[in-house]
């Protein structure tokens, strides 16, 4: 892998590790009175829903981008999946764990969204809403199980972190000095 493709990967990473906690966040602070109900931002009126939903959209971007770049090692690992040692295979199970839980959260997260039609970056809708789902409440089945998804797969993006801490320890090292060339 190219030092650009590192770098990328890196601030890729980060960029989804402070979506992933946005969006665990935001849910409890719209619960507080007066927090985040009119903050006008570019002229924008950003609700914490539309924040939610922001990062969203953001943590979804770069979820489909993490999985394009590491496609080749899933395929690796599947078409090798004998040779490979346990790490291997525990790190492939998280991510398909990841991979089930984030989709679900994702999609339960659109519909409930067209469902309640809360208002998405400063516009009166972001989905047209209809279909099934309209007048859905945060207490409905679907903001049950986006909710339920959702902590699943924050769950799961925890252990996977877990399991590839030590790349991303490798990056706050020192490069390691050329050893010289020997004397002849």
């Amino acid at each position: 892998m190219s030092a650009g493709l590192k770098r990328f990967c890196l601030i890729k990473d980060i960029i989804m590790f402070v979506c992933l906690i946005m969006l665990m966040v935001t849910p409890y602070l719209m619960r507080l009175d007066g927090v985040g109900r009119n903050w006008y931002i570019l002229g924008w009126n950003w609700h914490l829903a539309s924040l939610h939903m922001f990062f969203g959209v953001i943590l979804t971007i770069f979820f489909v981008i993490h999985i394009a770049v590491n496609f080749k090692w899933l395929t690796g690992t599947t078409k090798n999946w004998a040779k490979a040692n346990a790490a291997t295979k525990a790190k492939f199970w998280m991510m398909i764990l990841v991979c089930i839980f984030m989709t679900a959260s994702i999609v339960t997260g659109i519909l409930w969204g067209m469902g309640t039609g809360v208002a998405g970056f400063g516009t009166d809708s972001m989905i047209a809403a209809g279909g099934p789902f309209v007048g859905s409440s945060p207490s409905s089945a679907i903001g049950t199980w986006h909710t339920i998804t959702s902590w699943a797969a924050f769950y799961f993006t925890g252990i996977h972190i877990g399991l590839h801490l030590t790349k991303f320890l490798s990056f706050a090292q020192k490069p390691k000095p050329k050893p010289a060339p020997a004397a002849e």
